[in-house]
C-alpha cells in the first residue's frame, strides 16, 4: 500500500467533511453563502497556494503598493463571490501551516463593510482589498477572533499529521 500524499489526506478529508473537493474547471456562485473567507493579510506569506485551489477563483493577490513596506502583496479574497467551501481555510492550515485565513458570518461582514453578500457573483469586477483593520491580527477593530479556522486539523490522526509535516518541509 503506498503512503498518501499531504494532498490526498486533505481531499479525503474535505469529502468525509462534505466540503466540495477542488473542481477541474471554475464554477460559479449558486447561492448566497453563511459564511466567507477573509486572510489575514499580516500572516499570508504570499505562496499562492489558496488560489490555485479556489473552486471559484475568487482569491488574488492584492494590487502592488496595497500594503506599503511589503514587496510580494499577500492575498485576499474578493468576498462577494465566495462560496464559503472552506478549502482555502484547509489549504493554508495544512499545507502552509500559516493559518492565515478564517470563516466569517455573512451578517458580521455585511455589518462591518457595508456591503451585501448576495447568491450570485458581482455584475462587475470589484478587486480584492486588504481590509487589515478588521480580520488580522493586531488590525485596530480586528474581529479575527470571531473567525473559524481549520475543522480538519483536530481529526487528523497522528499519521496524518507526519505526512503533512514531512511534506511541508
Amino acid at each position: 500500500m503506498s503512503v498518501p500524499s499531504a494532498i490526498d489526506i486533505i481531499k479525503r478529508r474535505l469529502k468525509e467533511d462534505r466540503v466540495p473537493d477542488a473542481p477541474d474547471e471554475i464554477g460559479e456562485k449558486k447561492k448566497r453563502p453563511r459564511e466567507v473567507a477573509f486572510m489575514d493579510v499580516n500572516l499570508c506569506w504570499p505562496c499562492g497556494k489558496c488560489p490555485e485551489f479556489c473552486p471559484v477563483a475568487c482569491i488574488e493577490y492584492l494590487a502592488p503598493g496595497s500594503l506599503p513596506g511589503r514587496g510580494q502583496q499577500p492575498v485576499q479574497d474578493r468576498f462577494q463571490e465566495c462560496i464559503g467551501c472552506y478549502i482555502c481555510v484547509e489549504v493554508c492550515a495544512l499545507l502552509t501551516d500559516y493559518d492565515a485565513v478564517r470563516m466569517y458570518d455573512v451578517d458580521l461582514v455585511e455589518q462591518l463593510l457595508g456591503a451585501e453578500v448576495g447568491d450570485r457573483k458581482p455584475v462587475h469586477y470589484i478587486p480584492a482589498e486588504a481590509y487589515e483593520e478588521y480580520f488580522s491580527e493586531g488590525g485596530g477593530r480586528s474581529v479575527r477572533h470571531l473567525g473559524k479556522g481549520s475543522r480538519i486539523r483536530d481529526k487528523m490522526n497522528a499519521e496524518e499529521r507526519a505526512i503533512i509535516a514531512r511534506e511541508r518541509g
